[in-house]
């Protein structure tokens, strides 16, 4: 079982505040092919490919305090996968099943294929090298599984329930002795955000450093992370006022000041070192920046 993190959060947040929302799509007739396949990569980081439902494949990357997913269209049946990440790499592989975890038979009245569970190897092209060659992944096969759904016909069988998808929640609780910073910059789609939070056994604070973007087709979010204690972020909501200091991988502090009727006072030396990008410092009047006495992260 997976456990949430840092990261997790990270990720959550572009999803609430970048990504815009859509309604969730029913299911179509057919069958439905999901892939999961662990690969191995350079630099002492973690790779991971994951196939959705409409065909979307994304490739996540990652190691203790960074992370970045690359999102794509990709061709997946029941042979096996080809996606491409524009000119980052290829990813071409057929499937060989070398064992069945699980096989169900289609319920009574109804009629359609097993829906089976199999792990495998993956075997063929593949081919991944990170911007500013951070990563590096090649390989001639690799170990993974294979999930495929047919839709079974079944006799009166009511509509399929639907519902509008919603944006990842995170927490927030608002606190005698809490805080939120964020920092938001337009032109890089990027942002800043720190909370700070006064619980009954422990004071703790948290940063995050995010940013989105599109290129050749692909949705990539990289995204940075790091904890320490309350000393690290410093507030005073009576007089709208922050210090933060983040521990590595970021370097730098800030200052904020709430200013009535014109923009916070906001002065920044931090750096966001993500993998794959350069270093980015949420500094300048792009940058839109509140401070807010709750908590938003879990």
């Amino acid at each position: 079982m997976r456990h949430p993190s840092l990261l997790v959060s990270a990720t959550a947040i572009v999803l609430l505040l970048v990504v815009a929302t859509a309604p969730a799509a029913s299911p179509e007739a057919g069958t439905t092919v999901k892939v999961e396949l662990g690969l191995k990569a350079s630099n002492g980081l973690r790779a991971q490919l994951e196939t959705a439902d409409d065909g979307t494949v994304t490739l996540g990357l990652r190691s203790k305090d960074r992370q970045v997913s690359y999102e794509v269209k990709g061709e997946v049946t029941e042979e096996g996968l080809k996606v491409r990440f524009g000119r980052l790499g290829l990813i071409d592989v057929a499937f060989t099943p070398t064992r069945t975890l699980s096989s169900t038979e289609p319920s009574e009245g109804c009629t359609g294929a097993p829906r089976t569970l199999r792990e495998g190897t993956f075997t063929g092209t593949i081919d991944f090298t990170g911007e500013r060659n951070y990563v590096r992944i090649e390989a001639s096969q690799a170990e993974g599984s294979m999930s495929v759904i047919s839709q079974w016909q079944c006799p009166e069988e009511p509509a399929p329930f639907t519902s509008t998808a919603r944006p990842l929640a995170l927490s927030s609780r608002s606190e005698e002795k809490a805080a939120s910073l964020l920092a938001f910059g337009r032109r890089c789609n990027c942002y800043f955000a720190a909370g700070a939070h006064f619980g009954k056994r422990k004071a703790r604070s948290v940063f995050l450093g995010l940013r989105a973007e599109r290129r050749e087709g692909m949705e990539i979010v990289r995204a940075i992370a790091a904890h320490a204690g309350a000393s690290a972020f410093v507030f005073d909501h009576a007089a709208g006022t922050a210090t933060v200091r983040p521990p590595r991988p970021f370097r730098g502090q800030a200052t904020f000041k709430r200013r009535s009727g014109d923009r916070p006072l906001w002065r920044s030396t931090i750096r966001m070192p993500f993998l794959g990008a350069a270093p980015i410092n949420p500094q300048g009047l792009d940058f839109s920046v509140s401070l807010d006495p709750e908590y938003y992260f879990d």
